[in-house]
């Protein structure tokens, strides 16, 4: 992991690519993990408190002498609102989207995190310049995502519900759109280790609260559930250190094309692995 997050400042175009295709894969699959999870009815604030408690005590582990010696109120603030918005808020969201849209249909709204940066760096964050055609790019977007409505088509054979599980996911991924931009913008001048491990903090400390607050229950859980757990709890380390590494040294919008690889391994996975009902209209919502 030390790699991932070394103090190194360039890499070349084909690494990033690389590793972007490599996170995308890895947010696919973890897509997919969690709503096996939730199909087995596992209590949902149990699965993304513990999910998230575990990810920050390893991080915490390999990581506290660098936060301990670096920590200050104004790094801290700046890590406590990203990892608000990176780790809170869409590990809630689409847990509960999960209920009412399949895992390849999530995915297909994750895409859209490009998309929304775009509109947030637009009105927030002026050092990336936004052209005429990523505007256009963008109203093409709200089409595809507008007649995605339209079909109430919910990936899931029994039952779902599109607007609803739609709109929780859309909440998720604000949060991974706005944090795109406060991780490029943060990172700059915050040590890795500390503001990794302050959004993960965040997030944990704000995940137990929730989950005292809607009176979680601790799930008796077997072998096989424990065992996929552990997976998202890897994919977690591995995905979010390298998506640090890799923002760190491009723009926010070249970094998000790692959400056009997500809906690629989503929508393969669910229908092959948990027989998720696949509709044209999800490749009609990705390409425009």
């Amino acid at each position: 992991m030390e790699s991932l997050i070394s103090s190194e400042n360039t890499i070349s175009a084909l690494a990033a690519l690389r590793n972007i295709i490599l996170i995308g894969s890895l947010y696919g699959f973890h897509g997919l993990i969690t709503r096996s999870l939730v199909i087995e009815n596992i209590n949902e604030p149990f699965l993304v408190t513990t999910r998230i408690l575990l990810v920050t005590i390893i991080f915490g582990i390999y990581t506290f002498n660098d936060f301990y010696q670096n920590i200050t109120i104004d790094n801290f603030k700046k890590g406590a609102l990203s990892g608000f918005l990176a780790i809170y808020l869409p590990g809630w969201s689409f847990i509960y989207a999960l209920n009412y849209i399949s895992s390849g249909l999530n995915s297909v709204f994750i895409s859209t995190i490009p998309m929304f940066t775009l509109v947030w760096v637009f009105l927030f964050y002026k050092e990336e310049k936004i052209t005429k055609l990523k505007i256009i790019s963008v109203l093409f977007g709200f089409i595809g995502l507008l007649i995605l409505f339209q079909s109430g088509v919910s990936g899931i054979q029994n039952g779902g519900n599109l607007i609803f599980g739609g709109l929780l996911s859309l909440i998720g991924v604000q949060g991974l759109a706005l944090s795109n931009i406060t991780n490029r913008k943060y990172s700059q001048f915050i040590p890795s280790k500390v503001f990794m491990l302050t959004q993960w903090m965040t997030g944990a400390v704000l995940s137990i609260f929730t989950f005292l607050l809607v009176d979680g229950e601790i799930s008796r859980v077997g072998n096989s559930t424990i065992f996929r757990i552990f997976a998202l709890i890897c994919i977690d380390l591995l995905s979010y250190s390298l998506f640090l590494y890799t923002i760190k040294r491009f723009s926010a919008t070249f970094t998000t094309l790692v959400d056009y690889v997500v809906p690629i391994i989503g929508i393969s996975a669910g229908y092959f692995i948990l027989s998720e009902f696949v509709n044209s209209i999800f490749f009609v919502t990705l390409f425009l």
